[in-house]
């Protein structure tokens, strides 16, 4: 009987698709500073101010390719609860994965960050009003 030797599925380089992703960003956004570690995952930082009147947000976003990126409000400090639409991690909630899936050739430039530009705008309309206003899907309770 002849032994077939399996060889494990082929695993893309992360470099190239941060590489493409940190372009992008760059380029659309000035604001922001993006760095690629260990050449396997990018992280940027920047600000974002939805609207002359509200200040100015320090957030964070990290991708790590074959995963969805991922986005924290650094400062100034974002109340934490599934009413809020951030996860347990501190992670906003921008989309519902289900309905939204992210894709290899999606860009950061063109849906994370509008996607967060916008839900800093629902953050900043739930401190007036106490509801979020935005978009929903099912959450589980923080």
């Amino acid at each position: 009987m002849a032994t077939h030797s399996r060889r494990p599925p082929k695993r893309r380089n992360p470099f190239p698709l941060c590489l493409r992703q940190k372009k992008a960003i760059e380029r659309e956004y000035s604001c922001f500073d993006c760095r690629i570690l260990c050449s396997s995952f990018l992280i940027c930082k920047g600000e974002i101010q939805p609207d002359q009147r509200s200040p100015s947000y320090k957030v964070k976003i990290k991708y790590k390719p074959g995963g969805e990126p991922k986005v924290w409000v650094l400062q100034p400090e974002i109340i934490m609860s599934s009413r809020t639409h951030v996860y347990k991690e501190g992670n906003l909630c921008l989309y519902f994965p289900r309905d939204e899936p992210w894709m290899e050739g999606d860009l950061i430039s063109k849906k994370i960050i509008p996607w967060t530009a916008e839900w800093l705008i629902y953050y900043e309309l739930f401190l007036i009003t106490g509801d979020w206003l935005g978009p929903e899907a099912p959450h589980s309770p923080n």
